[in-house]
């Protein structure tokens, strides 16, 4: 894993607070990118630990994945989406119960990322493109019976 600087930091706050409307970002954690892509918060006195004889895969709250733009994951939903003004999806309670399944979402006809909301929470993201929301809930965390 490796400390993104600061000029990179940067650059993924700017695109998310574009994307999704938002005013203010300031998230006060080092941000650590693993070999896939995968980007994760954890305290700045992370600097003070020499990583470098360690083999570390994931280290902190699991944030986003940039492979394919910025695709938070469900915690870096509710972090961001506290301030999000656009890109907002807005469920029914019925319609959550199939997005926490695992469902796939109709919707109109909108294209890219979705925030995932239902009253003042948020569930995830989603990705919208011919009439679906795709699901990107993994397997381990959905709800089996509801």
């Amino acid at each position: 894993m490796k400390i993104l600087n600061k000029k990179q930091v940067n650059a993924i706050l700017d695109e998310l607070k574009e994307y999704y409307g938002i005013k203010e970002l300031k998230l006060d954690y080092a941000f650590m990118q693993n070999t896939k892509d995968k980007v994760y918060l954890i305290s700045k006195d992370i600097k003070n630990i020499n990583l470098k004889s360690m083999r570390v895969n994931g280290l902190g709250l699991y944030f986003l994945n940039i492979s394919r733009g910025l695709r938070l994951s469900i915690e870096g939903s509710q972090i961001v989406g506290k301030g999000a003004t656009k890109n907002i999806y807005e469920v029914t309670d019925k319609d959550l119960k199939d997005w926490l399944k695992g469902y796939d979402l109709d919707c109109d006809d909108i294209y890219g990322y979705r925030l995932i909301k239902n009253k003042n929470d948020f569930y995830g993201i989603g990705f919208a493109k011919e009439n679906k929301i795709k699901n990107f809930i993994p397997k381990y965390r959905r709800i089996k019976n509801a």
